[in-house]
C-alpha cells in the first residue's frame, strides 16, 4: 500500500499517462482517434470538422491556424497551395493550446488536393503569440532521423533571444531605408498580410464575430526587415477599418486603427512565430485591450443554438482500433 492506494493501482497511476503519451508520440500527435487516455490524464481532444452542420470550438481560430501553417509552408518552399477545408483536429485542454491540424489544400500547379498536416502552439493567452512548428504534406514524412515534437516547450527557439519587445509605432515611414510602403496591388496580391490582421484580432479577442471580420479593410501596410544570423524578423505595421465597435478607441467602420504584427522565422529549426497585434486608433497611444466589446450572455447563447459545438470523436480503446 502506498498512501491508502494499492501498489498495482499507484503503478498504474503513473504508467498509464506515460503509455498514453507514447503512444500518441508514436502517432505523430495527428491520428489519435483511437487512442484513449487515462482517467488521471489531461490528455488531447480529438474534433473531426467535416460535419459541416456542428461547430466546433474556437472555430475561427483553428481556421486561421490551419491557414497560417500552409502560409509558413508556401513562404519556405516557394509553392502556391490554397486552403480548402478542415478535416480534423487534436488540442490540448488547456488554457494556452497547441493544435495538430489536419486539412484539405488544393495545388494549383498539378490542380489536385493534397492532405497537409499543421502543427501550431500558442504561447500566451489573449494575445497574438503563436509558433507554427510543423508544416508539410502529409505524404512528406519527416526523416527517421528526425522525431517532431509533438508538443515543443514555450521559448525554445533563437526568436526569443532577439525579440526585443513590441516596437512603438513610428510616427512617419518616410525613411525608406529602414520602412517599405506596400502598394495596393501588393497588398490585394498577398492574402496573408489579411491573415495576420485576422489574427492579431482574433487572438486578442476570440469573442469577436465572424462578420466583423469579413468587413475588415486594409488601408496601408509598412514592413521593417530586421535580418540575425539565425532568425529573420519583419515587422509589419498595418493601418485598418472596418471595424464596427472597439473597447479601444471610439466605434465606427471608418475609424482607422493600427496593429503592429512581428513575424520571426527561426533558420535553425524552421519554426515561426508571429507577435504583437494590440489594437488602437490612429494617433492614440499604444494599448492593450480587446477590440471589440464582450457579447452578451444572451447574443452566445444564441449562436450555440445555431452552432452547437461538436461532440468530440469517440474514443474507442487501443486494442480494437482493428475493429472500426
Amino acid at each position: 500500500m502506498f498512501s491508502g492506494i494499492p501498489v498495482q493501482d499507484s503503478q498504474q497511476f503513473i504508467i498509464g499517462p506515460l503509455n498514453y503519451w507514447d503512444q500518441v508520440r508514436e502517432s505523430g500527435g495527428f491520428d489519435i482517434e483511437h487512442i484513449t487516455a487515462p482517467q488521471n490524464t489531461c490528455g488531447l481532444m480529438p474534433y473531426d470538422c467535416e460535419d459541416e452542420s456542428i461547430r466546433y470550438p474556437n472555430r475561427v481560430l483553428v481556421n486561421l491556424y490551419a491557414r497560417l501553417g500552409l502560409h509558413r509552408y508556401n513562404l519556405s518552399e516557394g509553392t502556391n497551395l490554397e486552403f480548402h477545408h478542415l478535416k480534423k483536429f487534436n488540442t490540448s485542454m488547456t488554457l494556452i493550446s497547441s493544435y495538430r491540424i489536419t486539412l484539405v489544400a488544393y495545388d494549383p500547379a498539378t490542380n489536385s488536393l493534397v492532405t497537409f498536416l499543421v502543427g501550431v502552439s500558442e504561447q500566451i493567452y489573449g494575445r497574438l503569440n503563436l509558433m507554427v512548428f510543423i508544416a508539410r504534406p502529409q505524404a512528406n514524412s519527416p526523416s527517421p532521423l528526425f522525431k517532431e515534437a509533438v508538443w515543443p516547450q514555450l521559448g525554445i527557439t533563437n526568436d526569443a533571444y532577439y525579440d526585443k519587445g513590441s516596437p512603438f509605432w513610428p510616427t512617419d515611414f518616410d525613411d525608406t531605408e529602414r520602412f517599405y510602403l506596400l502598394k495596393d496591388p501588393e497588398i490585394q496580391g498577398n492574402d496573408w498580410i489579411r491573415l495576420y490582421l485576422e489574427l492579431a484580432l482574433c487572438s486578442n479577442d476570440r469573442n469577436i464575430p465572424e462578420w466583423h471580420v469579413s468587413q475588415l479593410q486594409i488601408v496601408r501596410v509598412a514592413v521593417e526587415t530586421i535580418q540575425y544570423v539565425v532568425v529573420s524578423n519583419v515587422n509589419f505595421y498595418i493601418t485598418f477599418k472596418g471595424l464596427p465597435v472597439a473597447q479601444v478607441g471610439e466605434d465606427g467602420e471608418n475609424v482607422e486603427r493600427k496593429v503592429i504584427v512581428r513575424r520571426f522565422v527561426d533558420l535553425s529549426t524552421g519554426y515561426f512565430t508571429l507577435k504583437g497585434g494590440f489594437g488602437f486608433s490612429v494617433g492614440e497611444v499604444a494599448s492593450e485591450g480587446p477590440m471589440t466589446r464582450l457579447r452578451s450572455i444572451k447574443e452566445i447563447r444564441a449562436d450555440l443554438r445555431l452552432h452547437p459545438t461538436t461532440r468530440p470523436c469517440p474514443a474507442i480503446p487501443i486494442a480494437d482500433w482493428w475493429k472500426s
